[in-house]
């Protein structure tokens, strides 16, 4: 074998990689590493113990404690995000609940091919002696 673990073709053995290592994994952006951080759990000490929560969530209550408290720019802090957090949530599209009646024709089709299609199979089992 020559340098690199190839033979002397020049080909490298069955099942063995020219690149063990893999690609090197892509570095973080700064919102993956923030995201990152701000998932990781920290114990807090609560009026019913201790427990864990991700820091994003003990954030979350500190700005509300301190808005509670009369602190005015957590207050706005908090309803700045509160009011983007609904803006988004409304903009999300939510499921129709009903289908138009286009859909319930289509969907009728499809369940009566699915019976036939059953039925068929049930008959062949029947008379199929292997």
């Amino acid at each position: 074998m020559s340098a690199g673990g190839r033979d002397t073709s020049g080909r490298f053995p069955k099942g063995k990689s020219g690149n063990p290592r893999g690609r090197p994994k892509k570095a973080p952006t700064v919102g993956q590493a923030i995201l990152g951080a701000l998932n990781q759990k920290v114990q807090v000490k609560d009026s019913h113990g201790r427990k864990r929560v991700t820091k994003l969530e003990a954030a979350a209550t500190q700005m509300a404690n301190r808005s509670a408290s009369g602190d005015p720019r957590a207050s706005k802090l908090a309803l700045e995000m509160a009011q983007k957090a609904e803006e988004r949530l409304a903009a999300t599209p939510t499921p129709a609940a009903e289908l138009s009646a286009s859909d319930q024709e289509i969907v009728g089709r499809l369940l009566e091919r699915l019976r036939l299609i059953i039925q068929e199979e049930d008959g062949h089992e029947r008379h199929d002696p292997s």
